[in-house]
């Protein structure tokens, strides 16, 4: 009978479209696996030496601000193309079958590339405060192993905790009407929604890697690692597929902007009582329609 009973339980909580569920997944596993991959080549072979950004000079520092933009240029308008704009829009499996207008995908991506120069310039001042002995770091992986698996284990947890935080907080006014408001201009989201963020929101979202650089001694792989998941990861939640690692349960939370405002690996949503597994294809119509009037 108890087992009866979980199941039931899982099932009113899983997600109706994509498949999301409550707690760690493969696809969880799998996307904090290729975001520590892309932030080792980052680190290696896209990053100047800490020794080198000891002083503020603008040749370490163009080049940081060029290899993000351009990185997230290709991901972010990649995605687009691919999913609005290509001869295969219209053979994925999109949350809302509605097409945003294209002015709402050409507000968002200034938006979303000025967040991609907020970003290079946050990460800058790391670099420096690092390269300056103003603050401490470790570059041997090695030479605090337990310290390292820890920090690595635990981020993914503590960027679940540090998001649902803000991102509550930031839907209560007055924050809502001053710094939300304008992300959930776009209640049918596409890629480039993921970043579109007001400065200061956008500030807030990228301090998730640098803290726990601030609190202790970390190797810069971990804010490599951590900043892969806050400047390309967006882009999944918000581009409005099944396919992709598409997130429904994000979709939601635009759509109807009351609910789901944490990620699924942390349901902290469910202990807030905001938890949505999802409505009805001609629900999800009927709210696209009253939005837009």
């Amino acid at each position: 009978m108890a087992a009866v009973q979980e199941k039931t339980w899982y099932q009113k909580t899983k997600m109706q479209q994509g498949g999301e569920a409550i707690g760690p997944s493969w696809g969880d596993l799998k996307g904090n696996l290729i975001s520590l991959a892309l932030g080792t080549m980052v680190w290696l072979y896209a990053t100047p030496s800490i020794e080198t950004c000891a002083t503020l000079e603008w040749q370490w520092i163009s080049f940081v601000f060029a290899r993000t933009f351009l990185f997230g240029f290709i991901v972010y308008e990649g995605m687009h193309r691919l999913m609005y704009q290509s001869e295969y829009r219209g053979t994925f499996t999109k949350f809302n079958p509605v097409f945003a207008k294209d002015s709402q995908h050409d507000r968002d991506r200034w938006y979303t590339m000025r967040s991609f120069l907020i970003n290079a310039g946050m990460e800058c001042w790391l670099l420096w405060m690092w390269g300056s002995g103003r603050m401490p770091y470790y570059d041997d992986l090695l030479a605090l192993p337990w310290k390292t698996m820890g920090m690595f284990l635990f981020y993914p947890f503590w960027r679940d905790i540090h998001f649902f935080i803000y991102h509550v907080a930031m839907h209560k006014e007055p924050l809502y009407r001053w710094i939300h408001k304008h992300h959930h201009k776009s209640f049918n989201p596409g890629p480039w929604n993921g970043l579109s963020f007001t400065v200061i929101e956008s500030i807030v979202t990228f301090t998730g890697p640098n803290i726990p650089c601030l609190v202790t001694a970390a190797h810069p792989l971990l804010f490599f690692y951590a900043n892969i998941l806050a400047f390309i990861n967006p882009v999944y939640g918000h581009h409005g597929h099944q396919e992709y690692s598409g997130s429904y349960f994000h979709y939601l939370h635009h759509a109807t902007s009351d609910c789901n405002f944490g990620m699924t690996l942390m349901p902290l949503d469910l202990l807030w009582g905001s938890w949505n597994p999802g409505k009805t294809r001609e629900q999800v119509l009927a709210d696209t329609k009253k939005r837009a009037q």
